[in-house]
């Protein structure tokens, strides 16, 4: 194969990745909220008790099915799954849900599906047209977005994650009512407040809940410029438990049974050398970042995704990317006076852009005792400004090695 065409899928490939991994900002990374909800609802009731019982949605069961898109326009390319599809395309999909514990989500397809099961802390994917099982998946940890986690309530609830209750409605306002799947939901938006406007990338997100219950039933997520990020809706939801059988996790005579692949995400979280900060460009950890290689920052809307990177891969990253077209970071406007003739200490940087989406790869030169350098992947839904602060942050200020 001639070199240039080669080196250009290596710069695609991992601009892609780059990309890819912001969308770790979704519920793989963004803890559940620690509010309290209250019973059900009426007309009357006010923006942060809707709020509320949205962010404790995860304990209500369900059955449903809903379409989930985006328009992000990622290539389709090795150990990205199915995001390109999930965040460039329309998803159908058909969920039973009893908790974040047990649960089971189909991909309908024009051919047949694709199930997954969550059990035993344990997930197992199902494809009935090849007849192939994947199994040993874990249920939580680092990794790329899955087709549940564009459910309407487990991106409000991602949406929700890391706010209080008083800030949460600070920045939110009543939509008034609309019914979805036949049943009647209370709307409410939410928007960055004044200072995470300026860094953001997202103008707002509406959230429809289930005035019964306090389930999402509808989420629309919306950029600067009026483009839609995502959208999620159920067209036909039944409150309460699922059908067991359906639940079951199916173990079919002469099925192909493989282990589940590491994707990218995953695999370069727990390489990551690096112990990352409790507080990055002034937003607070949404994990702990002792026990992770991989860390959302945030509040509202604006949101951070961390990885520490073996120096090798980030050096790779960065050449392809640079091959791809990426410009470097420029200094954040909170940097010293001079630092524009050496942005980020001295970092090498490239800066990856696609649609709403923003993410560095950030290579710090080093000695020979911390590995010949420091590597690491930021990204979010956010200005590059952002980017930059977290750079020169995780430069002038370097982490200590993970144990």
């Amino acid at each position: 194969m001639p070199a240039v065409p080669h080196r250009r899928a290596a710069a695609l490939r991992w601009a892609a990745v780059v990309a890819g991994t912001a969308l770790l900002v979704t519920a793989a990374l963004t803890g559940r909220p620690a509010w309290s909800a209250g019973g059900s609802s009426s007309p009357g009731e006010d923006v942060q008790q809707v709020l509320a019982r949205a962010a404790a949605s995860a304990d209500v069961p369900f059955t449903g099915t809903a379409t989930s898109s985006g328009a992000l326009g990622l290539p389709d390319l090795p150990r990205l799954g199915d995001v390109a599809a999930l965040v460039g395309e329309s998803t159908r999909t058909r969920t039973w849900w009893q908790s974040e514990q047990i649960w089971r989500t189909d991909v309908l397809t024009a051919t047949g599906e694709r199930g997954l099961y969550a059990s035993g802390g344990q997930l197992t994917g199902w494809d009935y047209e090849r007849d192939a099982l994947t199994t040993g998946a874990p249920l939580t940890g680092a990794r790329l977005p899955r087709a549940s986690d564009l459910l309407p309530p487990a991106l409000a609830r991602s949406l929700l994650a890391g706010s209080t209750p008083d800030a949460a409605a600070s920045r939110a306002g009543g939509l008034g009512e609309r019914v979805v799947a036949g049943r009647l939901a209370d709307g409410v938006r939410l928007r960055p407040d004044a200072q995470e406007a300026d860094l953001s990338t997202v103008d707002h997100a509406d959230l429809w809940v289930d005035r019964a219950t306090g389930l999402p039933l509808a989420v629309d997520v919306v950029d600067v410029v009026g483009g839609p990020v995502a959208a999620s809706s159920f067209d036909r939801v039944v409150l309460g438990d699922p059908d067991r059988a359906a639940l079951a996790v199916p173990a079919p005579q002469g099925a192909t049974v493989r282990s589940a692949e590491t994707d990218v995400a995953a695999g370069a979280a727990t390489a990551a050398p690096w112990l990352l900060p409790s507080e990055l460009a002034g937003l607070p950890a949404l994990q702990d970042p002792s026990s992770a290689g991989a860390v959302a920052y945030g509040t509202g809307l604006l949101r951070l995704a961390v990885v520490s990177l073996p120096v090798d891969q980030g050096r790779q990253a960065l050449r392809a990317a640079g091959a791809a077209g990426a410009d470097p970071l420029e200094p954040s406007a909170q940097s010293p006076a001079g630092a524009a003739d050496e942005p980020t200490g001295g970092a090498e940087t490239a800066l990856v852009r696609a649609g709403a989406l923003s993410a560095a790869v950030v290579v710090v030169p080093g000695s020979r005792d911390d590995g010949g350098g420091r590597a690491y992947l930021v990204s979010g839904a956010v200005q590059p400004e952002l980017l930059s602060r977290a750079a020169e942050q995780l430069t002038t200020d370097p982490p200590e090695r993970r144990p």
